[in-house]
């Protein structure tokens, strides 16, 4: 099971998981196909297959969560309502092939650098719709009470 499934709060759900784009996948099959023959093909196959094993980055309803690490577990996790601002790292190859990396940052230090993921425009758009959900105010108004019967 996954940290960000094993963490989820009562009434929490995850909204989205940020995954690794398509390109990093063949970068890696790539280096045991052709960097095969000689170990380093394998070696560099294995520590990307555990890092795209070991690497999460999620959207609950309620937090932005990164998480790495597989014999030493490294999290980050900030409040959706503490949530400042949203960037988009994306160059000239990840606006190509769809991928990017998303930076977040909180009230106080909190920051979350992401790996570079797929579809990171619709990571930050729901992002900023859950920031927004939880930041709306029902504003009740109060009736006005009757007025005094007018006196002649």
């Amino acid at each position: 099971m996954s940290y960000v499934k094993s963490s989820l709060g009562s009434n929490e759900e995850v909204l989205m998981m940020a995954r690794f784009p398509w390109p990093y996948h063949v970068a890696a099959w790539g280096a045991l196909i052709f960097l095969g023959v000689f170990i380093v093909g394998i070696i560099i196959w294995v520590l990307m297959l555990v890092h795209f094993k070991t690497t999460e980055a999620a959207l609950t309803s309620r937090r932005v969560v990164y998480k790495k690490g597989l014999f030493h577990r490294e999290t980050i996790e900030l409040g959706v309502s503490t949530v400042e601002q949203i960037e988009l790292h994306q160059g000239f190859w990840g606006r190509i092939f769809g991928f990017g990396v998303i930076e977040v940052s909180g009230t106080g230090e909190g920051e979350i650098r992401t790996h570079p993921m797929a579809n990171p425009v619709a990571f930050r758009r729901m992002v900023t719709d859950a920031r927004s959900a939880e930041r709306t105010v029902v504003v009740e108004r109060e009736e006005p009470s009757p007025r005094a019967p007018a006196r002649a």
